[in-house]
């Protein structure tokens, strides 16, 4: 057989791939983010085919195919996968959007990052694209209803108040349930969650992503303080190339969200004389002669449409060597009520350097001033009651009388002589009290990297947060209650330092290209330092210097001052292994040893381990394409709560003013506190157990997980024997000692589901849905005894709740209501069977029971977003389920008596149909005042519009966008919201309403430009 020449045979092989290339078509054009900027390095793929491409620095691609008509399959990471149609020799235009669900995107967790697809633990992330679609003042606002097992909830409706945020239940009474939050490496606790929020102080505009580490796998990390939660926060940094300029400002218009239907002058006459009938009392004169010639609303002379205007202004570019990120914003917010409001100014520098190949350098750092002007709200005590607080004055006060007197001066909202005192005029309250919070905060930062030998790298960082509050409370001469006709004033000073010091090595091994090892072991050094000052005077000649001049008042107190410190050491280390790509291993262990324990308690350990299965990597469902990830994860570890008082583990002492001979005289002594010398970390125990799945390459996605954790060495107050011979414990109320006193387990399940249904040129439509549920019950207590959950008798918050074993924290405890007698009297269950002599039911203590729960059984959010060309609709719903509220504010606005009492809710009439003075008297917080607190809302909308500018040389992208908050609400709860929770800072008095300030309806509008 005659042999072929090679020389013949090459010619021949490349005749053929030219003639082959011939019969090719072209197909070409550019690859844009949603900011219209070049994303380089896309791969383009012809669909069902192995030809493939990656897009240039400036987005462009071009690739060969036989065919004329194609379709596109365009990815990057971060971004979500597009598809589109094209004509050979006609270049398309692709936008991509993008995802933070992307397998390949990185996740920030404790002392680093790691790919999605390689996670063992349970976290979820927002990115600042999914950020920037609800104009939120607070970080925590931007996560409402958006994580499965995050739970979002704001104390009140006032601009810059508290947020509070529970991760997987609650599971401490004295330790607090606020997550760790870590911004840039930086931890620190939100601990202030009534008052001035801390967080607040940062401006969402300025974050990059958020993650929320939720199982112990991703908690373990940190220790003694990871327990309930990680909250990881990055804020942005700068990317190479020409410098960008974004400027960003909106404005919108809040008002009300709705009124609460009170009783007009006519009704209220009515309701009164029909008590005094009824009870067979004599009716005071003044009630008798009276006729209603005015009905004041006084939620229309406080409530007002309030306008929020926000600015923010970033520049952001840099070399391959030096990248910068500067940003400068200003909020100013109006509330709803006269007088009350937010502003803050905030400025950022954020600079990333690489010093040599080795070598690098990151620099961040804030300053920010915030001025949040409130509305006097119940402190729950005596002194602060419902009546004396803001919105309560709005809601007691009777209508009969107008704002001012003829001579100018406000009106005794009181006016009859039955009514009592508790009440102010709502309107001098708004106008003329000052109620001011001004927090000023810096907080930085440097991170040294420095590249020892391949694979290993090790990071300095030393980081510092420093804030200043000054609380100004100004009650004038005018207000007869709250001033004493005398003018009362209240300052205080608090100024906290934080400063952090680390050292950790990194080191990565990579065996191949599927299978690698990643270990990181460091120190840390962490001490904070509270510096107060509380002072109070009363009388004053003028209010016109309110609180700025304390020489001028008849009576000052002593000043109160304090000094707290507290110091974290720790080491840590975590080990990650990577096998195949299929099968994910991860330790990780931290020694934490924290002053606020005593010493033989002072250092505790925390490891956890996790592994994962990538199924979806398996050679039996690698031929299964439309599965594109299927991970199993399960994990098991420890974490633990220190958030207690430094000190109580010692034997302090404490001064005393004490009497002298026959009490003649005052003299200055010691007294000393009661310590309790084993206190010890509450420790968390979490297992879970998580699904991940992908299908169509994560055009459907769901993830699953099921988790215990169960809490031991709960801290909490306990009543002392009289054998110890003390009057009053650490300070926190008479006769109780802080001590280790039980177990609480929190059991639940989360899913998380998202599809993108639609994903073509023009049209696309996804949705993400998330459901949480989870159940709280109280395990253990010391002796299986109840624990009270308010501490002394100046109570005033309006709560009845319990901590007993078999029920969870803080179950509401009352007597059960089981309808109304013949003659309108409420008749309660008598579970111990006490009569009276005439055989009437007694109602006391002993026939409490538990009547409700605070927690919600489902609590979800559903995030659909429509786009159509260059025009965005998204939006997120979000609710609960099986929530109760303690509705105090219905039990003090119903009482079928007017003697010492004020204006009534219109319900008070079907409520109590027959007032008298026996109604009166059975007039129980019971379960009667306990509503359900389910609700389903449109937590926001927006509308987005993005124009085309591919011809302008100078503006890159122009957006304009029109937003609603809380537009829609369905509930029957009867109070002014059903997301409050008055008494969120203090965990032992859940789910109660009393005069929180009332939630906003919100029209925003604004745009943002892109040079």
């Amino acid at each position: 057989m005659q042999k072929t020449s090679p020389l013949f045979a090459l010619l021949a092989l490349l005749f053929m791939q030219a003639s082959a290339y011939a019969q090719n078509k072209r197909f070409s054009g550019k690859v844009t983010s949603g900011q219209n900027t070049p994303v380089p390095g896309a791969t383009v793929q012809i669909k069902n085919s192995r030809i493939a491409t990656a897009t240039a620095e400036d987005g462009t691609f071009s690739l060969q195919a036989p065919q004329d008509q194609a379709t596109l399959v365009v990815s990057s990471i971060g971004f979500g996968t597009r598809e589109v149609s094209a004509t050979a020799g006609t270049p398309v235009a692709v936008q991509l959007q993008e995802d933070a669900r992307s397998l390949s995107d990185v996740v920030v967790v404790g002392y680093g990052a790691v790919r999605k697809m390689d996670l063992t633990g349970s976290v979820t992330s927002l990115k600042a694209s999914q950020l920037q679609e609800i104009p939120a003042v607070s970080i925590e606002q931007a996560v409402q209803g958006r994580m499965a097992g995050v739970q979002v909830q704001q104390t009140s409706g006032q601009p810059g108040a508290g947020i509070s945020m529970r991760i997987r239940g609650v599971s401490s009474i004295a330790g607090g349930n606020e997550p760790l939050y870590v911004i840039d490496g930086l931890p620190q606790f939100n601990d202030d969650v009534r008052g001035s929020n801390g967080l607040s102080t940062i401006n969402p505009s300025d974050i990059e992503s958020i993650e929320v580490l939720k199982d112990a796998a991703a908690t373990a990390i940190y220790g003694s303080r990871g327990a309930n939660g990680v909250v990881m926060i990055t804020t942005k940094s700068g990317k190479a190339g020409p410098a960008k300029v974004t400027l960003e400002s909106s404005l919108g218009f809040q008002s009300l969200r709705r009124k609460l239907d009170l009783m007009n002058s006519e009704e209220y006459v009515d309701f009164a004389k029909r008590y005094y009938t009824n009870s067979k009392l004599n009716m005071p004169a003044d009630l008798a002669n009276f006729t209603p010639t005015i009905s004041t609303d006084w939620q229309d002379e406080v409530f007002r449409t309030a306008l929020v205007s926000n600015s923010n202004l970033n520049v952001s570019g840099g070399s391959e060597r030096t990248r910068y990120f500067i940003s400068a914003g200003y909020i100013d917010q109006q509330g709803i009520v006269e007088n009350s409001g937010y502003k803050r100014a905030s400025v950022r520098l954020n600079l990333d350097g690489k010093i040599s190949e080795r070598f690098s350098v990151q620099t961040r750092l804030m300053a920010s001033r915030a001025i949040q002007n409130g509305f006097s709200p119940s402190v729950g005590d005596n002194t602060r009651n419902f009546g004396k607080s803001g919105i309560g004055s709005v809601l007691r006060s009777v209508t009969t009388v107008g704002v001012k007197n003829p001579d100018g001066s406000y009106t005794d909202t009181s006016p009859f002589t039955f009514n009592g005192i508790d009440v102010e005029n709502p309107v001098a309250v708004a106008l003329e009290v000052l109620d001011r919070n001004t927090t000023t905060r810096v907080q930085g930062g440097i991170d040294f990297r420095a590249g020892l030998v391949k694979g290993l790298t090790n990071t300095t960082r030393v980081s510092a947060d420093f804030y200043h509050i000054r609380r100004d409370l100004y009650f004038p001469r005018i207000l007869p209650r709250l001033g004493n006709n005398i003018g009362s004033a209240e300052l205080g000073e608090y100024d906290k330092t934080s400063v952090l010091a680390e050292d950790y090595l990194e080191y990565r091994y990579d065996f191949s290209t599927s299978t690698y090892l990643e270990a990181i072991a460091g120190v840390s050094y962490q001490k904070e330092r509270l510096n107060t000052l509380d002072i109070a005077a009363s009388g004053f000649g003028t209010d016109a210097l309110k609180s700025y001049n304390f020489s001028s008042a008849n009576s000052v107190s002593k000043p109160v001052t304090d000094i707290v410190e507290n110091t974290l050491v720790s080491a840590f280390g975590r080990v990650r292994l990577n096998l195949l790509n299929k099968y994910l291993f991860a330790v990780s262990l931290r020694r934490d040893g924290a002053s606020v324990f005593a010493e033989n308690n002072k250092y505790g350990v925390f490891p956890s381990v996790s592994a994962g299965w990538r199924l979806s990597e398996e050679e039996f469902l690698k031929s299964r394409e439309w599965i594109s990830n299927l991970k199993l994860r399960a994990s098991w570890g420890k974490a633990g709560n220190p958030a207690i008082r430094p000190y109580q583990s010692l034997y302090l002492g404490r001064t005393v003013n004490t009497a002298q001979g026959a009490g003649t005289g005052l003299a200055v002594g010691l007294a000393p506190t009661f310590p309790n010398p084993n206190l010890k970390w509450e420790t968390t125990t979490q297992t879970d157990i998580g699904l991940d799945l992908g299908i169509i390459n994560e055009r459907y996605r769901l993830t699953f997980d099921y988790y215990i954790k169960k809490t031991t060495d709960l801290l909490a107050l306990v009543q002392l024997p009289p054998s110890a011979g003390v009057s009053a414990g650490i300070g926190t109320g008479p006769d109780q000692i802080i001590d280790n006193v039980g177990e609480v387990e929190n059991k639940g399940w989360e899913l998380t589901l998202g599809a993108n249904i639609v994903n073509n040129s023009n049209w696309s439509f996804s949705v993400d849905v998330n459901l949480s549920s989870n159940k709280n019950k109280v395990t253990k207590t010391k002796g299986n005894k109840d624990i009270p959950t308010i501490a002394g008798g100046n109570d005033a918050s309006g709560s009845n709740s319990i901590i007993r074993v078999g029920q969870p924290l803080s179950a509401f405890f009352g007597p059960r209501f089981l309808g109304l007698d013949k003659d309108g009297v409420p008749i309660h269950e008598n579970l111990n069977g006490d009569k009276n002599a005439q055989g009437v039911d007694v109602i006391n203590a002993a026939d409490n029971q538990i009547i409700g729960s605070p927690y919600p059984d489902l609590y979800y959010g559903i995030n659909p977003t429509l786009r159509y060309k260059r025009l965005t609709l998204s939006s997120i719903w979000a609710g609960v389920s099986g929530a109760t509220i303690n509705n105090a504010g219905l039990f003090e606005l119903t009482s079928p008596t007017v003697a010492n009492q004020f204006n009534k809710l219109k319900v008070a009439n079907e409520l109590y149909p027959v007032p008298s003075q026996a109604a009166a008297n059975a007039h129980f917080r019971s379960s009667r005042f306990m509503e359900n607190g389910s609700f389903f809302r449109l937590r926001n909308v927006r509308l987005d519009y993005a124009f085309n500018l591919r011809n302008s040389k100078t503006i890159k992208n122009i957006n304009v966008y029109a937003s609603g908050q809380n537009l829609l609400t369905w509930t029957d709860y009867s109070g002014y919201d059903p997301e409050v929770n008055t008494f969120n800072g203090n965990d032992r008095r859940q789910g109660v309403d009393l005069g929180a300030y009332p939630a906003s309806r919100t029209y925003t509008f604004g745009f943002s430009i892109t040079f």
